[in-house]
């Protein structure tokens, strides 16, 4: 009689070994805590503008002067038709900022004008035809 009973017990550990494997997939429970999310999504704005310069020179410090500044995600100026892309978070860093940075760094924008002696100290053939502002 002990035969029946010990292949009983076994019988019964494994139906319930698989009833509460099925209820673990099933999704009753979730491995992962409720999170909840007050940050505001990173908002990313793309605008464009005139730069002012000559060559791939002009282009490296153009896009250099943007390169670590905190909210520009990504700058790219056009040797041949004198646009800068920039995209950028807006609710880090003002565009007319973006514009001052790469004027401080020698080259004109559509807006501001660079100082005289930083683009006095451009090579020479960064030394670009200046608008009349």
């Amino acid at each position: 009689m002990k035969h029946p009973s010990i292949v009983f017990s076994m019988a019964f550990l494994l139906f319930s070994c698989f009833q509460v494997q099925a209820q673990h997939d099933h999704g009753s429970h979730s491995h992962e805590p409720n999170k909840v999310e007050n940050k505001k999504p990173a908002v990313s704005v793309t605008d464009i503008f005139t730069v002012y310069g000559n060559c791939g020179m002009c282009e490296k410090r153009i896009e250099g002067a943007l390169a670590l500044i905190g909210g520009v995600h990504s700058a790219d100026w056009d040797v041949e038709t004198k646009v800068m892309t920039v995209k950028y978070d807006d609710s880090v860093i003002a565009l007319d900022e973006i514009k001052k940075k790469v004027a401080a760094a020698g080259h004109d924008t559509d807006k501001f004008r660079a100082k005289d002696e930083v683009y006095n100290t451009l090579p020479g053939c960064c030394q670009y035809e200046r608008p009349k502002n």
